[in-house]
């Protein structure tokens, strides 16, 4: 996908919006294919489920996906089979905050009162105020390098959330399909960088400053 979004006269937000209407147009077409978005799906769980971080995590955080993302529902599903805590995001209204929500169920106590028609756990669900030591963050996005750098929608949830974590061995996994991983990657000084990438052919530990411009 490089291309235009690495000239070095555009500015940072300029380039972003280029790469962000190239990474939507290749989602909508790859996740357009039905049998191709759930191959991946399940490729995905087996390769996370088998990581050494999913086995020491204690707590999985995860995402409801919206139709152009990667289905991480089964791998929620696993976590909580396994004994794992497990948590997804709520909007904070009017703000571009987020807090997390443990869950013990993907079946009933979700709602889409939300801009986005995002599901998200009703307020009866358990704020998490600490993330236990070895969680694991998995995020998504538009498109991510191999160093770790990730391009979200534009609002800033994730990168206002995870600037926050603190803990020992926390690993911030980007969960993407391999077409939008791409060399050059616009970031901010404030954008979140992350540990892992997982895709269909694996599960990545990032070297940052690998391919970020």
């Amino acid at each position: 996908m490089c291309g235009e979004e690495n000239n070095p006269e555009l500015t940072v937000a300029e380039r972003k919006k280029i790469l962000r209407k190239k990474a939507k147009t290749v989602l909508k077409e790859y996740f357009s294919d039905r049998e191709l978005a759930k191959a991946a799906s399940a490729s995905i769980l087996d390769y996370f489920i088998q990581s050494d971080i999913y086995k020491a995590a204690p707590a999985i955080f995860g995402f409801m996906p919206m139709p152009d993302e990667v289905d991480v529902i089964p791998i929620l599903e696993r976590a909580l089979k396994d004994g794992k805590k497990v948590s997804v995001p709520k909007m904070i209204p009017g703000t571009n905050q987020m807090d997390f929500y443990e869950i013990t169920s993907l079946e009933h106590g979700f709602s889409k009162d939300n801009s986005f028609s995002i599901r998200e756990p009703e307020n009866s669900s358990s704020l998490v105020k600490e993330i236990p030591d070895e969680s694991v963050l998995l995020v998504p996005g538009l498109a991510f390098n191999l160093s770790g750098a990730r391009l979200g929608r534009g609002k800033g949830y994730y990168d206002r959330y995870l600037s926050g974590v603190r803990g020992k061995n926390i690993s911030f996994c980007g969960v993407c399909v391999v077409p939008v991983i791409t060399k050059g990657i616009p970031c901010d000084p404030e954008d979140i960088t992350m540990t892992h990438i997982l895709n269909e052919y694996g599960l990545v530990k990032c070297s940052e400053g690998l391919y970020r411009y």
